[in-house]
């Protein structure tokens, strides 16, 4: 989880604080921020070794990336709230890049050197939220061999501060988000695993480092 810095507009560690749930990003936020601080927020995806290039090279791949574990091209795609908006546009600007020939990726990124013209980029959808046929087009193109997987941030108010938090889709059933702010700050037990163990013991409390509401 992520805190937003909202004087540098950047993605940093977490301070603690007082624990509100608010409102996603809109999709012009959340690309700039996404924008400004990769690094980051390619760790919280479990994409550490993918490096951003370029911005927009064309209409719908708000970003492109490069993979250097494998050579691939991978695009992202920041979505409004609609299927098509989720999905359409995503598959048109995948299909853009894998048109590209050599010159082409030379000419976007030097990095993209490496990518073989005509290779199927990765593609990742971010999202506040996704509608369920957004999802279930998803799993069917994933079934059918296109490397695609879909995103959804949440933001959370920590005392003075937003964080930003990043899960797969589809995720597993939700956990209480004061238990996994608890985890995250001392380094406990997973948060499944403590709220678990609470339940069991008929605990009325949260987990350790959780002020209790």
């Amino acid at each position: 989880m992520l805190r937003i810095d909202e004087t540098s507009k950047t993605l940093v560690a977490p301070q603690a604080g007082g624990l509100v749930a608010e409102a996603a990003p809109d999709r012009d936020e959340l690309l700039a921020l996404v924008g400004s601080s990769w690094a980051a927020f390619a760790a919280e995806l479990g994409m550490p070794h993918v490096k951003l290039v370029a911005r927009e090279p064309v209409p719908g791949a708000d970003l492109l990336a490069f993979d250097e574990s494998d050579g691939r091209a991978v695009v992202l795609h920041v979505t409004g709230d609609t299927v098509e908006w989720q999905i359409a546009r995503a598959l048109g600007a995948a299909a853009e890049v894998a048109s590209w020939d050599a010159g082409r990726l030379a000419e976007v990124s030097e990095a993209l050197q490496a990518v073989v013209p005509g290779d199927s980029p990765r593609l990742v959808v971010l999202a506040g939220g996704f509608d369920p046929r957004a999802l279930a087009t998803l799993e069917w193109l994933s079934r059918h061999g296109v490397e695609v997987s879909a995103f959804s941030v949440s933001v959370l108010r920590f005392g003075a501060e937003r964080l930003l938090s990043v899960s797969r889709e589809p995720h597993e059933p939700a956990t209480d988000p004061a238990s996994e702010i608890g985890w995250m700050l001392t380094g406990g037990e997973a948060p499944q695993t403590a709220l678990a163990d609470a339940q069991a013991a008929g605990a009325s409390t949260p987990p350790p480092g959780v002020p209790a509401s």
